[in-house]
């Protein structure tokens, strides 16, 4: 009896050492940002909007971070929908910026790829400010372009991830378990 569940112990940890994914370690180092015109030209996406909502830890496939939904107010760049989401970090440790629901933002945001997909992020290394702040930037940039009134619709493959490697570790704990058990009826 001790030797099945010293084998089932060894199991079980060689499946969570397999599928374990530690969370990425940063800390926020940022050099001097480009002016707005070259950091318009750098980026993926520029706009102007409202913070909706903010969820933590919701980036994709898990990643530590928060997710932040924008009602778009204006566009320079990269963005053809009233309402975006853009995802930073938890923190300033992790580069996040702080953003407060119901203020309005000027955004500079890059493509990030995060386990394959391809999501907006910015950072505190990115010239993204609270409007209010952020006249000099507008000024340089020139006047944005009002998007058009469709809504992003969100990706249900999402989480598509955690559906396989649930259904992998449940196969391999099925596999254990009739392993043992056809072991025990030869012996």
């Amino acid at each position: 009896m001790k030797k099945r569940l010293g084998l089932i112990a060894i199991c079980l940890l060689v499946l969570f050492v397999v599928f374990y994914r530690p969370l990425p370690a940063a800390a926020c180092s940022c050099m001097v940002p480009p002016p707005a015109d070259i950091a318009l030209t750098e980026a993926t996406a520029v706009f102007s909007g409202e913070v909706i909502t903010i969820e933590k830890g919701k980036g994709v496939d898990g990643e530590s971070g928060k997710t932040v939904r924008f009602k778009v107010a204006e566009v320079w760049k990269g963005v053809d929908n009233a309402d975006i989401s853009v995802f930073t970090g938890n923190d300033s440790a992790g580069c996040g910026i702080d953003f407060t629901i119901g203020k309005e933002y000027l955004v500079y945001a890059h493509n990030w790829d995060m386990d394959g997909k391809s999501v907006l992020s910015t950072t505190l290394c990115d010239r993204t400010a609270e409007l209010a702040n952020a006249a000099d930037d507008i000024t340089l940039i020139g006047k944005g372009t009002v998007p058009e009134q469709n809504e992003q619709t969100p990706d249900k493959n999402d989480k598509q991830y955690y559906l396989y490697t649930g259904a992998l570790v449940v196969a391999g704990l099925v596999s254990i378990f009739v392993w043992m058990r056809l072991r025990n009826t030869k012996a």
